[in-house]
């Protein structure tokens, strides 16, 4: 089940290590952020099959972050359920993993 309450939290506390510097994200982490922050900057809403194409061709086997992977999983999951993503704990859900999503992306645009 894909909790909206949980996804949200699992965002905020992966976008606290982040920016304590408790998590360093890997190059994986950064190359699946910037493949869906490219989508988000189209300004259409984000959806699971874009997650889903994001993850095959960034190769998370390879390194991806396993807490990122299982959000962005879960994630996916939500969007897929159109109620749930539309309520209101579903969207606060949504755009924590956005702004995840952000952060990770504009970290691999200034090297850090």
């Amino acid at each position: 089940m894909h909790v909206p309450e949980e996804i949200r939290a699992e965002a905020a506390a992966l976008i606290d290590h982040h920016a304590l510097g408790l998590w360093k994200p890997n190059d994986a982490d950064r190359r699946a952020a910037v493949a869906l922050y490219r989508f988000l900057e189209t300004g259409l809403p984000l959806t699971g099959e874009q997650i889903r194409s994001a993850l095959e061709h960034t190769e998370p086997s390879a390194g991806l972050h396993e807490r990122l992977l299982k959000l962005l999983r879960e994630t996916a999951g939500l969007l897929d359920d159109a109620a749930v993503a539309e309520s209101a704990a579903g969207r606060d859900a949504v755009d924590h993993v956005c702004l995840l999503l952000d952060a990770l992306a504009l970290s691999a645009h200034s090297g850090q």
